[in-house]
Order: C-alpha cells, then structure tokens, then sequence
C-alpha cells in the first residue's frame, strides 16, 4: 500500500470517529436527567471530610459522572447508581422548592452555592441558590440534594479523564468554577 494510501485510510478512519463521537454525544445529552452542583468558598476547615466543589450527571439508565474536588484534586469518576440510589437522589430533586426569593448582597467572607439543571422530556427547568456568608441559608429542599452529594460514595466507580475545556460538561451549563452569580433563586 502506497503512503498516500496509508494516509487516506487513517484520514477516513479519524474523520468516522469525530462523526461517531458527535452523534453519541448527542444521544448522550438526551439522555441526562439531572445535572448538580455545589460550590463552598469558605477556607476547608482541618480533617473535614466535606467537598468544596461537587459536580453530578445523572442519565436516564442510571448511570452517572461525578467530579468532585478533594485537598486540592478534582477526581471524576463514572459509575452506575442502583435503583435505590437513582429513586433516592431524583427523588430529592424533584423535591426541590425554591420559593423564598430575595434581593442580592455583597459576598465578604465567603459563600455557598448550588445549581440544579433537570430535563423532562424537552423541558429543562433551572434551580439556583446563593448564599452568601451564611447570610441567605439553603432551603430544606436543597439541603437535602446538598447533604446526598456529600455523602454519595462512588463504590466501584471507575476513573474518568475529562479534558479541561471539554465540550461534555458534567456540571450545569453556565456553572464555571466559579459561584453562581444569580442572588436568590430562580428557576425557568
């Protein structure tokens, strides 16, 4: 076989699989249920075992992507959820009532936040949550999601390499690193 060969054969067989990956990416976001996170800036007290940053996909089948930020590392793990884990968290967010809506404030010492991003069908609705220096506490609700995402153990998750500016979030759109800029909540 001719170089010239060899290199279209390699040529159609990258351009198949950009092709492939862009139609299971596609089906791969039709198939999201939920995407969560939260994000405290407070300074990480000694021994405490909580996350600063945790982001969770959750699919249709169960199975899910967690990223999630440990004494200064972000591991992300794929896994699948039992039927109870899946019941219990969708469960919650389903839960989620956000119906105590204030004006914005200035953050001073720190803050925590959470974002909720649920599909159904093709309806997408949004949950924001601020709070900033303790002064604007989370809902129940919320709390609830909050404390699952803490407590969530990945048992026989496997490791998973996302590249940084990955066009495949596993956090909620719009959801940088960085606190949710919205005061109060919304949901649209």
């Amino acid at each position: 076989m001719t170089s010239q060969k060899v290199c279209m054969v390699i040529l159609c067989a990258a351009m198949w699989q950009i092709c492939s990956a862009s139609q299971s990416n596609d089906q791969h976001l039709n198939n999201v249920l939920a995407r969560l996170s939260y994000t405290s800036t407070y300074a990480a007290i000694s021994g405490q075992q909580h996350s600063p940053r945790i982001c969770f996909e959750i699919y249709r089948n169960g199975g899910y992507r967690v990223s999630r930020m440990t004494n200064g590392t972000t591991d992300t793990l794929r896994g699948t959820l039992t039927q109870d884990e899946l019941g219990s968290v969708m469960g919650l967010v389903k839960g989620l009532d956000f119906d105590n809506r204030q004006g914005g404030s200035v953050i001073r010492q720190g803050s925590e936040s959470f974002v909720a991003e649920t599909t159904s069908g093709d309806q997408t609705k949004r949950y924001e949550w601020l709070d900033p220096d303790h002064q604007r506490p989370f809902p129940e609700s919320t709390l609830g999601v909050i404390n699952w995402l803490q407590d969530f153990k990945a048992q026989g998750a496997k490791r998973l390499v996302v590249p940084e500016f990955s066009a495949d979030p596993i956090c909620p759109r719009g959801d940088g690193m960085m606190p949710v800029a919205r005061y109060g909540a919304s949901c649209f």
